[in-house]
């Protein structure tokens, strides 16, 4: 099996990491002759146990279509969320131009 994909999780409070990891068993040819599918594993490694999840190419297409589509729709709330921050900011950044045009206006007068 060839690893593709290592994360690892440090934490402060225990020396072991946690770590995620994406295994593939290579497509190939079974001893009757008939080809077979790649095998894919998600292993996950708490410091202390091992848990692996085998996933059939199907599986693991279902899997990269639903992630695929997860990651496109917070992506778009995380845009609405900047737009809506930078609007905010401007908003006071002008409000806060106004009160010091006001300010010198009432120096000017006195």
């Amino acid at each position: 099996m060839k690893r593709i994909l290592r994360i690892p999780r440090f934490q402060q409070n225990n020396n072991k990491p946690k770590v995620l990891e994406l295994l593939i068993d290579e497509a190939k040819m079974n001893e009757r002759g008939f080809p077979e599918e790649a095998k894919f594993l998600l292993v996950i490694d708490d410091g202390n146990n091992r848990i692996g999840f085998q996933l059939s190419q199907a599986e693991a297409a279902l899997l990269y279509h639903r992630l695929g589509y997860a990651l496109n729709e917070t992506s778009k709330e995380y845009i609405a969320l900047e737009e809506e921050a930078r609007k905010n900011y401007e908003k006071r950044s002008t409000k806060s131009d106004d009160n010091e045009d006001i300010s010198d206006e009432i120096s000017d007068l006195e």
